[in-house]
């Protein structure tokens, strides 16, 4: 069968906008019921998955695990520093030792380094260095499947990566395995990407990181967060829940038909970035306002800007992915893989993990539990124009003399 070729890749757009609503939440006994099927109780690696593992517990679990990642550090010993930095800071959460027993249990493999992946940056939000565009993705048609981390995380400052590599990791690299005969079929279900995301901010969670605005989205409307990421990598756009799987080509056709509007709608996104710019220069150089004071709002802008040609290159790689496989799935070859699609989307596999999703949405609803998002928000910069300001500058100016400053 001709495939488009997967990456599973985890990806943040800037400046995106999500609706939100309320969130599902499992049922608490269904929940522990699966969860001792996820994650074996009874192993030997019991107490170093639990929350209460002592430091010796926790060091022989991360030597265990190791044994089953190849390491690729390209003969470079800051990139094995590296590696090896984020294995243990990923293993400091109980949820990622959970998984790591099972990892262990499973024998699962999987090679691990670092690589420069283009359209990416480090960009400062809130005080913080942090990695713009693909973080990390893995290879789940290679073997054992490959994941790779930004090399960026390698700099002083930045956030650290141990909630990315636990997603690839631990979501994508290990289901592939846990699949079994289902291997040419799971990577179609939103089962697979939402495991792996919930399994990345559990383990940020844990480990106290801030939660990103994706997280909380999801949290307050899984379901249309799921149908927004859907544009924003190949990968994304070709996955369906297990209703959608039994027939997907119309719903692939629709996708295709809106990645075609958000592709022309860059041309009118670049301009109102660029005319942002011109209206910062305006306040500078005729009204003489600090132009130290707009740093943060002109960091924004430049990276918006930056990320217009990888959402291009996303969107332009979402279309053909999607006529990829509409054209595959009209052909005699394609319409039995669609037959069995539909067979196995009542399955036991997706009925499982439909329940692992709602088990880990509401153990990260405990995580997040009395906090909002706006208790994570850091105060601007001292003496930093926000962007409220500048657009209630904006708006008395437009009553003004300012008609020309876009021309």
């Amino acid at each position: 069968m001709k495939t488009f070729r997967l990456f599973l890749f985890l990806a943040l757009a800037p400046l995106a906008v999500v609706a939100v609503a309320a969130r599902a939440v499992a049922d608490p006994e269904e929940a522990a019921q699966e969860g001792s099927v996820m994650f074996d109780g009874g192993s030997r690696y019991a107490a170093a998955a639990s929350p209460q593992a002592t430091a010796q517990d926790r060091a022989q679990l991360l030597a265990e695990f190791k044994k089953h990642i190849e390491m690729d550090d390209h003969g470079v010993p800051a990139e094995r520093a590296a590696m090896d930095s984020m294995l243990a800071k990923m293993m400091e959460s109980s949820t990622a030792r959970e998984i790591a027993a099972r990892f262990i249990k499973e024998n699962a493999r999987v090679k691990f380094s670092l690589g420069e992946i283009p359209g990416s940056t480090v960009v400062t939000v809130d005080g913080q260095k942090t990695v713009w565009g693909t973080r990390g993705y893995t290879q789940v048609d290679k073997n054992p499947p490959c994941v790779v981390m930004n090399k960026l995380y390698m700099q002083e400052g930045v956030e650290p990566g141990a909630g990315t590599l636990a997603h690839e990791m631990l979501g994508h690299a290990l289901e592939k395995q846990l699949a079994g005969g289902l291997k040419d079929v799971y990577v179609y279900n939103t089962d697979e990407e939402e495991n792996a995301r919930l399994i990345g901010w559990l383990v940020g969670a844990e480990l106290n990181f801030k939660p990103d605005d994706e997280t909380w989205a999801y949290m307050q409307n899984p379901d249309e967060n799921r149908e927004y990421i859907k544009l924003m990598s190949p990968y994304y756009s070709l996955t369906l829940t297990s209703e959608e799987m039994k027939d997907p080509v119309p719903l692939y056709k629709k996708r295709f038909a809106t990645a075609e509007k958000e592709l022309k709608k860059i041309p009118e996104t670049e301009k109102n970035r660029r005319n942002w710019a011109k209206i910062v220069d305006h306040f500078v150089n005729i009204h003489k306002m600090d132009a130290a004071s707009f740093q943060t709002i002109r960091e924004n802008i430049s990276n918006g800007l930056k990320y217009l040609p990888v959402a291009r290159g996303n969107l332009e790689q979402i279309k053909e992915a999607l006529q990829e496989r509409i054209t595959f799935f009209e052909s005699e070859e394609g319409r039995a893989f669609l037959a069995k699609l539909a067979k196995e989307a009542d399955g036991e596999y997706f009925r499982q993990k439909d329940a692992v999703i709602l088990e880990r949405r509401e153990r990260l609803a405990a995580q997040l539990a009395g906090k909002t998002q706006e208790s994570f928000r850091t105060p601007p910069a001292v003496g930093q124009v926000t962007w409220d300001q500048l657009v209630e500058l904006w708006k008395g100016e437009k009553k003004s003399c300012a008609s020309g400053v876009l021309k």
